[in-house]
């Protein structure tokens, strides 16, 4: 069955912006492939995308990318329909994961982590999807390596998990989201090591601006897992008739797996709590060392000071200023005077160990 594209789409076709993504068909940012049966078409042309929708045997992934798509959302509109206060969500900028039910599909909002992401600087791909029958249609703005991941994984497989069904497909790509986000948080934690070996040797002001990055990163990684987890616990409990419950264990795989890496993030956010702390305490400790060092010091030439300023007045009537022993005795009685403070303050354990 041979079906033309509507006129909407050709007419948005034809004006298309390509991003600076690698170009998919037809020269707009789309890519379209589908499997019927053992067939697995590759690179489909959107002329036949009509057809393949009405194919009851055919499992389509429709995958759009750019900041701007004008063809991906008049397909989105105009060839499968999607409700529009989705459209405006899914090719807007949204900041937590959700999911909203719609009667034939479901749209899902999750986050995955960028590939040039690190533990003091974290950024977000968010990916949008409307899940079928049939169908999954998705879009990101800029690059996701959980897409280029499933999409590797169709090519080489001859159609892979797109050949199970849709959610399939999507439990593929979320499941590859989740994935990356282990190397960020395993960097948090080798990072936090490295910031508590130098703060319990020497801290620095440098250790403080790293424990408040880490903090900040390790907030913002348990809030992204926090609402991701919640939307694959719905995926995974038996609650939509789009997911088969052999589909549905898959999701709660992903959310267990977002349940462990949440409480070891919330681990991570504790021991930078404590870092913190101990961070203050060190430096309050050695600031403390200082000032006592400083007022012992000065403690000790104050007397000092009293006898040389005493000898420094100009009197004749002072019998030493006259005597060819005088400033020997002087410098004598100074030495005893400090050494018998110094002495009295290490007793006290003011200075040095206590004994």
């Amino acid at each position: 069955m041979s079906h033309a594209v509507p006129e909407p789409i050709a007419e948005a076709l034809s004006s298309a912006v390509t991003s600076t993504n690698k170009p998919g068909i037809n020269g707009a940012n789309i890519r379209i492939v589908a499997t019927r049966g053992d067939d697995f078409l590759e690179d489909v042309p959107l002329d036949q995308l009509p057809a393949l929708l009405e194919d009851k045997e055919t499992f389509i992934w429709f995958d759009a990318w750019g900041s701007e798509n004008p063809v991906a959302e008049k397909i989105a509109k105009d060839v499968f329909k999607f409700h529009p206060l989705a459209l405006t969500d899914c090719f807007g900028v949204r900041e937590h994961p959700r999911i909203e039910v719609f009667d034939k599909y479901l749209f899902v909002i999750a986050h995955g982590i960028s590939a040039g992401s690190t533990a003091v600087a974290t950024e977000t791909v968010e990916l949008d999807a409307f899940l079928g029958p049939r169908y999954l249609y998705t879009y990101h703005e800029r690059h996701s390596r959980s897409i280029a991941f499933g999409l590797e994984l169709v090519q080489r497989n001859h159609g892979g998990p797109l050949r199970r069904g849709p959610a399939v497909m999507l439990h593929t790509i979320l499941d590859r989201q989740v994935d990356t986000m282990e190397p960020l948080r395993d960097d948090v934690e080798e990072r936090i090591q490295a910031v508590e070996d130098r703060i319990l040797i020497r801290p620095v002001a440098d250790d403080l601006t790293a424990l408040l990055a880490l903090k900040r990163t390790s907030l913002q990684l348990r809030r992204w897992m926090t609402k991701q987890r919640e939307v694959m616990l719905r995926l995974g409990r038996n609650e939509f008739a789009l997911i088969p419950a052999s589909d549905a264990v898959l999701f709660r795989d992903i959310y267990d797996h977002l349940f462990r890496m949440t409480d070891l993030v919330e681990t991570h956010r504790e021991m930078l709590t404590s870092l913190h702390e101990t961070y203050l305490s060190v430096t309050n400790l050695r600031l403390g060392e200082i000032m006592k060092f400083l007022t012992l010091f000065t403690a000790i030439l104050m007397p000092l000071t009293v006898i040389t300023g005493i000898y420094g007045m100009n009197f004749d009537n002072m019998p030493e200023l006259r005597q060819s022993w005088g400033y020997y005795a002087c410098l004598g009685f100074m030495a005893t005077v400090g050494g018998s403070i110094f002495y009295y303050f290490r007793r006290k354990g003011w200075i040095g160990r206590r004994p």
